[in-house]
C-alpha cells in the first residue's frame, strides 16, 4: 500500500488539504492549477461572486472539454478503424491469397 502524503493547495484564495499517493501528486497539482485557473477566470469574466457558483460553472467547462476531447478521440479511433479496415481489403484485392492446387 502506498504511503499517502498530505498536499495543502490553494483554489480561488481558499486553501484545502489533500490526500495523495506520490505518484498522483504532479496530476493533482496540475489538476489544482487547472481548476484555480478556470474558476478565476469565471470569477474575473462573469464579475460572478460565490464559490459554488463558481465552482459548478468550472465543473461544467470542465467536463465540457473532456467530452469533446472524448467525442474527438472517439472518431480518431473509429476513422483509424476504418482506414485499417480499408486498407486490408485494399491489400486482398491487390494480392489475393493464393488457393491451395488439388
Amino acid at each position: 500500500m502506498s504511503t499517502k502524503e498530505t498536499l495543502n493547495v490553494s483554489i480561488l484564495g481558499r486553501n484545502y488539504t489533500l490526500l495523495c499517493t506520490p505518484n498522483e501528486k504532479a496530476t493533482l497539482l496540475a489538476a489544482v492549477a487547472l481548476v484555480d485557473k478556470k474558476m478565476s477566470t469565471i470569477h474575473q469574466q462573469m464579475s460572478m461572486s460565490g464559490h459554488d457558483k463558481i465552482a459548478v460553472f468550472a465543473a461544467l467547462q470542465i467536463a465540457n472539454e473532456l467530452l469533446q476531447f472524448n467525442m474527438h478521440n472517439t472518431t480518431q479511433l473509429e476513422s483509424t478503424q476504418r482506414i485499417e479496415h480499408m486498407a486490408r481489403q485494399i491489400d486482398d484485392v491487390i494480392n489475393p491469397p493464393l488457393s491451395p492446387l488439388i
